[in-house]
């Protein structure tokens, strides 16, 4: 990954110093277009310096955090479940050109049970269900084996033993899905499956920007903020995306909104704002620079082709931006 960039960075660089060239063609004061009319001197020729390439984008809607439970008593209270406004929101960014889905776990509350998934998540989000992929959060594996979320998804899920896949929505990136209930899927440790899987797929990658997606975040300033499972379970994954050059990571768990400034080179979302009640944040963790604990909606990300990203958190309530900008991809991996 990291010769990818530095690859990159030269071609960019040739590209300048032919464009510079093109520039100052001609700066000795000689207008090309005033030549003598008795001359027969050849006319100059013009640059032929390669265009630049065009960059190419992708847009992805992520979310966390989603359906309520049909047996719940508050079902129907919308102060506790609003994953039909969200759903609307993400139709209509789907409509306007968004090419894939990320829900970013706790998909389908309350045990992520596959007659809970038919019932409401399929309602719901199904429409979408041919550009989703998924992540699990600890509400799917309530349920043994997560079996109603495997079931749900199918191979896009990957499987019980071997739920971390990845894909590259344009060129230039890659996503990571991986899943954070470490106790459950051999551990998140550097010498568990996971973990192994993840280092190499790293090393191999010729994508220079890099995302990674799990359920709980190692950050946050929510109701999870210094509590020990959640950071035991995240903490490992996050040294490896950062080991391995990842720029960006995409959590849930937290039922809050959270953008923090870059930690050890990454960047980290909490989207966990897909429906289910919001918590209330508490202290303010290192580097938060954005937070909302009162309201849903989705993180659209747009990932170009040139190493930049533009982000916008959007309240599905109102379908106002909340927080938004752009960034460049720039950790590099770790020299071992």
């Amino acid at each position: 990954m990291s010769q990818t960039r530095v690859t990159r960075a030269l071609v960019l660089a040739a590209a300048s110093t032919l464009l510079l060239g093109a520039c100052s063609a001609g700066a000795d004061g000689a207008d090309p277009q005033r030549a003598d009319a008795g001359s027969t001197s050849p006319a100059p020729t013009q640059s032929t310096a390669s265009p630049k390439p065009e960059i190419e984008t992708s847009e992805i809607v992520t979310v966390g955090d989603i359906v309520c439970d049909p047996t719940s008593p508050v079902f129907d209270d919308p102060q506790y479940c609003r994953h039909e406004v969200v759903s609307r929101l993400t139709n209509r960014l789907v409509n306007e050109g968004a090419e894939w889905f990320i829900p970013l776990g706790d998909i389908q509350y309350q045990e992520g049970s596959l007659d809970a998934f038919n019932a409401v998540y399929d309602k719901w989000f199904g429409r979408f269900r041919s550009i989703t992929e998924p992540v699990a959060g600890n509400h799917e594996w309530y349920t043994a084996g997560a079996a109603g979320y495997f079931g749900y998804f199918g191979k896009r899920a990957g499987t019980a033993q071997k739920p971390w896949r990845s894909f590259s929505p344009v060129s230039g990136w890659r996503i990571y899905l991986l899943d954070s209930n470490c106790e459950l899927v051999g551990g998140c440790g550097p010498d568990s499956p996971q973990a192994k899987w993840l280092t190499n797929e790293l090393k191999r990658s010729d994508e220079p920007c890099a995302i990674a997606a799990w359920h709980h975040p190692l950050h946050t300033s929510g109701e999870y903020n210094g509590d020990g499972p959640t950071i035991a379970r995240a903490q490992p994954l996050w040294n490896l995306a950062d080991a391995g050059g990842v720029d960006v990571v995409l959590n849930g768990h937290d039922h809050i909104y959270e953008r923090f400034a870059p930690i050890d080179g990454m960047t980290q979302f909490t989207v966990g704002t897909g429906g289910k009640e919001p918590y209330e944040i508490g202290s303010t963790a290192a580097k938060s620079r954005v937070r909302f604990d009162d309201r849903v909606g989705v993180l659209r990300l747009t990932l170009a082709s040139d190493g930049t990203y533009s982000y916008a958190f959007i309240d599905a309530t109102n379908d106002k931006v909340m927080d938004a900008g752009r960034q460049t991809c720039t950790n590099d991996p770790s020299t071992p």
